[in-house]
């Protein structure tokens, strides 16, 4: 991980010794008092922490950034793929910085997916909080589930820019024409979208577009297809290093 994700009351009072964050700071990277690493608190500041102890709790003391970063205008509507999919897709966009990521449950996807421990026991979270580590953020995206991607259109902003890949469907790779600020990519589950899904998201405004003579896995297909959408709208921020 590239930063360490803490509630306000852990920033003031330390990790317990037993907690994975702190075996993972004194055992894998192997910092002593006195050592370094990127803190943040969930949807907030990011700072640089410096150790006071290690025992009887990981303590330290943590110089904050005085803004925060900014937020992406990326949504991601995700037909709801097998959980290890999914897993991937959650870490990824997490990553990348979309703002949403909501998964809806598709004509053509296996109903099963819904009984994995992953929706059900709200693994789902920790992959989410394991991708913004990675990127050494504390943005969290907003994960949503619904039953249909009727439900999941009806959640996003009317006049952002929407597009959908289909290969199958699609003239060309996605081109921003329209002056929107912001960004909804629709991908469908592991099968593609049905035709009558394919009607719903005409009948949004979204256009269809793919991403070359190639059929990408879903998580791929939503990192780069993200990527692409946010650099069209000039949506990435200057790099900012922490204390920077």
């Amino acid at each position: 991980m590239n930063l360490v994700l803490i509630t306000p009351d852990e920033a003031a009072t330390g990790l317990p010794s037993a907690d994975a964050r702190a075996r993972h700071l004194r055992e894998t990277v192997g910092l002593a008092v006195g050592g370094s690493f990127h803190v943040g608190v969930e949807n907030g500041l990011r700072g640089i922490a410096t150790i006071t102890a290690l025992a009887p709790k990981l303590t330290f003391s943590v110089a904050w950034e005085k803004s925060p970063q900014a937020r992406l205008p990326l949504t991601v509507l995700v037909g709801l793929p097998r959980p290890q999919t999914a897993k991937k897709v959650l870490h990824d966009l997490a990553s990348l910085g979309a703002a949403r990521i909501i998964f809806f449950e598709s004509a053509k996807g296996d109903p099963g997916y819904l009984t994995s421990s992953l929706w059900k026991d709200g693994e789902w979270r920790e992959h989410v909080l394991k991708g913004t580590e990675q990127a050494c953020s504390t943005l969290v995206p907003e994960v949503t589930r619904v039953g249909s991607l009727a439900e999941a259109v009806a959640l996003i902003e009317a006049d952002a820019w929407k597009v959908a890949l289909d290969p199958y469907e699609a003239a060309g790779a996605p081109e921003l024409s329209t002056s929107a600020k912001a960004a909804v990519l629709a991908i469908g589950p592991e099968r593609g979208f049905a035709e009558a899904e394919r009607a719903t998201l005409r009948a949004a405004g979204f256009s269809f577009a793919h991403l070359g003579d190639r059929i990408l896995r879903v998580e791929a297909a939503a990192l780069v297809g993200g990527a692409l959408m946010l650099a069209q709208l000039r949506a990435w921020a200057k790099h900012r290093p922490v204390g920077g």
